[in-house]
C-alpha cells in the first residue's frame, strides 16, 4: 500500500527498477484513489502487462507466481 508521500517513487523509479530486475508481479494499492494497479510480464526494463481496477474488484493472481486471488473489498481509503 502506498502513501501520498511515497506515491511518486512507487509509480515511477521503483516500478521501473522492479521491471528491470525482472520482478514478476508488482502491485500498487493506492488508498488515495481507491484503485489498485497490477504490473506483470517484465521485459526489456518495463512491465508489459498492466491492469488497474477499483477497490472492490478482485485481484486475480492465479496466473502468476503468487497463485492466489485477493479480495479488495476491505482495502482502506484515505
Amino acid at each position: 500500500m502506498i502513501s501520498r508521500k511515497t506515491g511518486a517513487n512507487d509509480y515511477g523509479p521503483k516500478k521501473d527498477a522492479y521491471a528491470a530486475a525482472g520482478v514478476p508481479v508488482y502491485l500498487i494499492v493506492d488508498p488515495s484513489t481507491g484503485r489498485w494497479h497490477l504490473h506483470t510480464k517484465p521485459k526489456d526494463g518495463e512491465f508489459r502487462g498492466e491492469l488497474s481496477l477499483d477497490f472492490g474488484d478482485e485481484i486475480d493472481l492465479t496466473g502468476t507466481v503468487v497463485g492466489l486471488v485477493l479480495n479488495t473489498d476491505d482495502f482502506p481509503r484515505d
